[in-house]
C-alpha cells in the first residue's frame, strides 16, 4: 500500500506538472493575443494617413480654382508702351493745338495791328461827320480841299480840328489843301518841307474846283 501510494503521488505530481505547463501555455496565448490584435487595430491610423495623403490631391483642385478666380479678378491693364505711346500722341496733339491757336493769335494780332487809311474829297461841310466817324473807328484819313471853296473848308476844318482834340487824334497839314487825321494809336513822322501851321492863317494856293 505504501509503495502503491508512491507511485500515485509520483503521478498525482506529474500531472501537476502538466497542468501548470497547460496553464503557462494558456496564459502566454492569452499575453501573445494583444500583441497579434494590435495589428489588426492599426489600420486605423492608416486610414487616417491615407485619407490625408487623399486629402491634399483633393484640395489641390480648389487651391488651383482660387487662384484661378483671383487671377480673374484682377484687373488687367494695357500695355505699358501702348500707354506711353497714347500719352505722347496726346502730348503732341496739345503741342499742335496750342501752336495752332498762338499762330491764330498772331495773325489776328496782325490784322488789328494793320492801319487804313481812307481818302476823302469834302464837297460840302455835312461831309465833315462822316471824316470824325473815321476816327472814332480808328482809322486814318487823308483829307483833300479841293473840291470846297476856302470858307466852307475852313468851318470843315475847325469842326475836323476840335473833333479830333477830343478823341485825342492829331490833325496835321501834309499837302497845301491835304490834312491827315490820325487816331490817338498812330505817330506820323512828317519831314520838314516848309508847310505852315495849319493854326496859322493861310490861303489856298490854287484855284478852287467846282462841282
Amino acid at each position: 500500500m505504501a509503495f502503491k501510494d508512491a507511485i500515485n503521488k509520483m503521478v498525482s505530481y506529474f500531472d501537476t506538472d502538466e497542468v501548470n505547463e497547460v496553464e503557462e501555455e494558456v496564459t502566454a496565448a492569452k499575453m501573445e493575443e494583444p500583441v497579434v490584435q494590435e495589428p489588426k487595430q492599426r489600420p486605423i491610423p492608416s486610414q487616417q494617413t491615407s485619407r490625408q495623403s487623399q486629402n491634399p490631391a483633393m484640395n489641390r483642385p480648389t487651391v488651383a480654382r482660387s487662384q484661378q478666380t483671383e487671377s480673374d479678378s484682377l484687373p488687367t491693364y494695357p500695355n505699358r508702351q501702348e500707354s506711353i505711346d497714347r500719352r505722347s500722341s496726346g502730348r503732341e496733339s496739345v503741342t499742335a493745338s496750342t501752336a495752332r491757336r498762338e499762330t491764330y493769335q498772331a495773325q489776328t494780332t496782325v490784322q488789328e495791328g494793320k492801319t487804313t487809311i481812307a481818302l476823302k474829297y469834302p464837297k460840302k461841310y455835312e461831309d465833315a461827320q462822316e471824316i470824325v466817324d473815321l476816327l472814332i473807328g480808328n482809322e486814318c484819313v487823308l483829307i483833300d480841299f479841293q473840291f470846297m471853296l476856302d470858307a466852307q473848308a475852313r468851318r470843315c476844318l475847325d469842326f475836323i480840328d476840335g473833333a479830333s482834340k477830343v478823341l485825342y487824334g492829331t490833325l496835321q497839314k501834309v499837302g497845301s489843301s491835304m490834312y491827315l487825321l490820325t487816331p490817338s494809336n498812330v505817330s506820323v513822322n512828317i519831314e520838314d518841307m516848309n508847310i505852315p501851321n495849319h493854326n496859322q492863317d493861310f490861303g489856298y494856293d490854287f484855284d478852287m474846283k467846282r462841282r
